[in-house]
Order: structure tokens, then sequence, then C-alpha cells
């Protein structure tokens, strides 16, 4: 069709380069776009969404930088690009430089902030958000109660939930209401977070997983692995997330009976694929439970490479039962893949010291000393 126009304008122009990005041919899109002689604004960002889409922030840079002219679109796609690429000074750099701030650029910068594990900044530009009386949406208050929950902080929960109920956002809206939960349970306020959830018209998978998260991170493993079992009395399928929660949760909470179980459950009933963060789990429970060569032979034969994790948790279950040889094979290991970690050495040098062999003790500490680690205080691995 496009072939045969007689004549062809920018709409047409731009509508068959949004039209090969949206089938995922990048290459196909920018040879059109190198064609047109006549490029406007919309072509333009859509060949630069198009990079940022396909993570080639290279192409997409160089092209923001060749653009006559730039709208807020244009800055707001290259801030999404940069966060995604976990580039926060470069997305702040550039929404600074824009003159063309909306709430969608906002909003952008404050995501990526909290999306790349930068909770304070987001706080704080949200803040400054609203010194410049820009009224926030649906989508920013998502990303700061995503911030807020990152850094655990009650009396700000308190304040954001209290902004939300006397502004005018559909709480109904399950992103809306999966966040509220997320954040309430996630600070410590597992009542107002059970209110909530209980209010909810139906419920879903991440709701679910909201409220089974919070009851795990405040002690209450037992009412976290009941709600999962009422989720599936609901006939709800847990996804790869849902299992991981309640897998972590378990793990917390020393439950190891009902970890193995779902771990099974996962691989057996529902045919997924256990990720590295799940192996972890389950070594952590086969671990506890005592089971250290169990745990052992998994690892070595995992079908996906074990992370520090899975390692540290067979190296805790080690200290636990007081098993040297073992400990000793782990600690190499972990060491390798975390040669920087205090932590590592100072767990083997427990289990040294637990099986009265001080030399080995005095050797490993002293090793600390000599690459200047520092061990940092309440650290797990699960």
């Amino acid at each position: 069709m496009f072939d045969i126009m007689p004549v062809r304008n920018e709409v047409s122009w731009t509508a068959m380069l949004v039209g090969y990005l949206n089938v995922g041919e990048a290459l196909e899109a920018k040879n059109l776009f190198d064609e047109m002689t006549n490029r406007n604004l919309a072509s333009w960002n859509a060949m630069i969404s198009g990079f940022v889409r396909f993570s080639d922030l290279r192409s997409a840079r160089e092209l923001f930088i060749e653009m006559p002219e730039k709208n807020a679109i244009s800055y707001t796609t290259m801030i999404n690009g940069y966060a995604k690429a976990g580039d926060m000074v470069s997305a702040r750099k550039l929404f600074e430089q824009s003159d063309a701030k909306d709430i969608v650029s906002w909003s952008a910068l404050i995501s990526g902030y909290a999306q790349n594990g930068q909770p304070s900044e987001a706080i704080q530009m949200f803040y400054r958000m609203q010194c410049r009386s820009v009224k926030p949406d649906e989508f920013t208050m998502v990303s700061l109660m995503s911030a807020c929950s990152q850094l655990g902080c009650l009396e700000l929960a308190k304040i954001i939930d209290s902004y939300m109920h006397q502004s005018s956002f559909d709480l109904k809206r399950v992103q809306v209401a999966a966040a509220l939960i997320d954040m309430n349970a996630k600070c410590g306020n597992m009542d107002r977070a059970s209110t909530l959830f209980e209010q909810m018209p139906t419920h879903d998978v991440i709701s679910y997983c909201s409220m089974i998260q919070g009851l795990s991170i405040h002690g209450s493993g037992p009412q976290a692995v009941a709600l999962f079992e009422r989720m599936l009395k609901e006939g709800l399928v847990p996804d790869t997330t849902a299992f991981t929660v309640i897998l972590t949760a378990c793990s917390h909470a020393g439950l190891i009976k009902e970890g193995c179980h779902y771990f099974d459950s996962m691989v057996n009933e529902f045919s997924l694929e256990p990720s590295p963060d799940q192996y972890a789990c389950l070594i952590d429970l086969l671990g506890r439970s005592g089971k250290l060569k169990d745990a052992y032979d998994i690892l070595k034969s995992m079908p996906v490479k074990p992370h520090a994790g899975a390692w540290g948790a067979l190296l805790g279950a080690c200290k636990l039962h007081c098993d040297l040889e073992l400990g000793e094979e782990v600690a190499c290991r972990l060491i390798e893949l975390e040669p920087l970690n205090a932590g590592n050495y100072v767990l083997l040098s427990d289990i040294y010291a637990a099986a009265n062999k001080w030399l080995d003790v005095s050797l490993l500490r002293l090793k600390i000393r000599e690459k200047g680690l520092k061990k940092i205080p309440g650290c797990s691995w699960i």
C-alpha cells in the first residue's frame, strides 16, 4: 500500500516507520527514516523511541543530539532510556537541560530513581515537583509508593496514604491498590495493608504477593503461608514471582516442610523453571534441616549457575551444623565469587572456632586485615 501511494506525506512516512518498529523491524525502520526527506518531530521521536525500546541507547543518543527540534516527548523518551540502562546520572542531567518539563518527564525521572534502587532521590524529586506546582498522576504516585516501600519508612507511608485518599485518585485501580498495599505492608502497617487488601473488589497475584511479602518481612511466616493457600483456593495461578515470595517467606521463617513442598509444586505441578533465587531458598531450607549433602548436590547440579546467595546459604548451614569439611569447600567457592565480602571470611572463621581450629581462625582474621575488609552488619544472603 505504501509503495503504490502516488503521494507520500509526513503522516504516511511516520505511520510506516511506526509500523516497522511495532513488529520489531528496527533496521527497516532506520532505513526508511534515512530515506525521509521531510522528517517531522513525530518521526524523530518515533525513531528514538524505537532505539530505546530495543536497548540501542547509543543510536538513540546520536539521533537525539542530531534532532533539529526537541519537545517534552523527546526528552522523556531519552530519560526513560537512560533509566532503563541504569544511568540515572545521565537521566538527571538531561532532565535538568529540558525546558519542556511536564508531568510525564517528572514521572519518568521519579520512576527511574525508584526502579534503580535510589528511593531517597525519587522522593526528593517528588517534593521538588510539588514545589513547582506540578500535579502528580497515578503513575507518579505508584513510583513514589515504590520508593517509600524500599525505604520502609512508616511515617512517610502514612503521609502518602493520607494524600492518596484525600486526592481524586481511583484507589480501586489494580495498580494503585497493589502499590498502596505493598507500601503499607513493607513499611510495617500490616493492619492498614490488610484492610486495603480486603476492600479490593477482586484480588490478583500481585496484590497477594504484596501481602505475603509484607507478612514475611515482619516475621509472620505461617500467616504468609495461609494467605498463599487462600490465593490457590481462589483459583489464581502463581507465577515465578509468587513462588519466589513464598519460598523466601518459608526460608526466613524456617518453614522447611512447607518451603520444600512449594518448590516441588512449582516444578512438578506448575511446570516452572526454578530461578537462582528460588534455588537459593531451597538450599537454605535444606541446610536448616541438616540436609547439607543434599543441598550441596543440588548446588553442583543446578541447570543455572548458582549465585553467591545460594553458596552463602549453604555456608551458613555449615556453621549451624558445625560441618567443617563442607564449610571449607563451600567457603572457597563463595570467596571466589565475592573476594571482597568480609562476611564470608567471618563465617568460615566461626566454623573454625566451633571446631577449635584456632590457628586457622588467626590466619583467616589476618587475611581479613591484610585485605582491609570490614564486615557489613546484618547481612543476609536470602
